[in-house]
């Protein structure tokens, strides 16, 4: 049997902090897990370096926090400040970008932004990934990769509190949260800037939101997830309960 495949698209370094207990947890129990992240981050915080070495550094931060996940990691670089023009002036071609990595990967389940984030990039990158997993397995549609096998199921990971929420399902990550802050704590370049610019101490609030989720549904620390309702999205709950491994503590 194959292992399952499963695909997070996140917009930003860092972003992946609200699913990367449950991608840890899909990691060991065996599944072939990937992380995308569209844009490289260079507008986020360190004023004393310019975008591209602020593009380095949380490349590098990145990197390390995908291997403490124990993810395969799928750098798109697009510049903080170039997503939104290539989305309204080159859709067509930024659409491809992410149609070609949804047939390297072919997932299974597709781990998105919710579509009412608070922030344009994240909403842009969440519309575009799942618009692209539409027609990836059209072999109608050619490039260099051979078309994907499906259209994957599509969750959405929770938005920045306090954004209005309401969980569909709940992850159990209590046997993975403390990969999940350690993975965390390896983008050190935002966490002074989100505290300055944000007034937010980041990983006290995915600690406690990962706290309060699992308050509501009897464990230790949880993640909330939102299943997109589009046609050919949705699925039976025992074809989604693989995706949702239990740890062991």
């Amino acid at each position: 049997m194959s292992r399952l495949r499963v695909l997070a698209v996140v917009p930003h370094p860092d972003d992946e902090s609200w699913c990367s207990g449950l991608l840890a947890a899909q990691v060991d129990a065996g599944m072939d897990v990937h992380l995308a992240v569209a844009c490289n981050g260079d507008l986020g915080g360190m004023p004393d370096k310019t975008p591209s070495e602020r593009g380095g550094v949380r490349h590098a931060e990145m990197t390390r926090a995908a291997e403490i996940i124990g993810c395969a990691l799928h750098w798109m670089d697009i510049g903080d400040s170039r997503l939104m023009e290539e989305y309204t002036n080159y859709y067509a071609d930024l659409e491809w970008r992410f149609r070609d990595l949804i047939r390297e990967v072919d997932p299974q389940l597709l781990i998105l932004t919710a579509p009412d984030d608070y922030h344009h990039h994240h909403r842009a990158v969440s519309e575009v990934a799942l618009n692209a997993s539409v027609n990836a397995g059209n072999p109608s549609l050619i490039s260099p990769l051979p078309a994907s096998t499906g259209v994957p199921i599509t969750i959405y990971y929770q938005p920045l509190p306090p954004a209005p929420f309401v969980p569909d399902i709940y992850a159990d990550i209590s046997a993975t949260f403390d990969r999940k802050l350690q993975a965390l704590r390896c983008h050190e370049s935002q966490h002074p800037f989100l505290a300055g610019h944000h007034g937010t101490d980041f990983i006290g609030l995915v600690g406690m939101t990962a706290g309060l989720h699992g308050a509501v549904c009897g464990v230790p620390y949880a993640e909330a997830y939102g299943l997109c309702r589009r046609f050919n999205r949705m699925s039976t709950i025992q074809a989604l309960a693989r995706f949702f491994p239990k740890g062991q503590r």
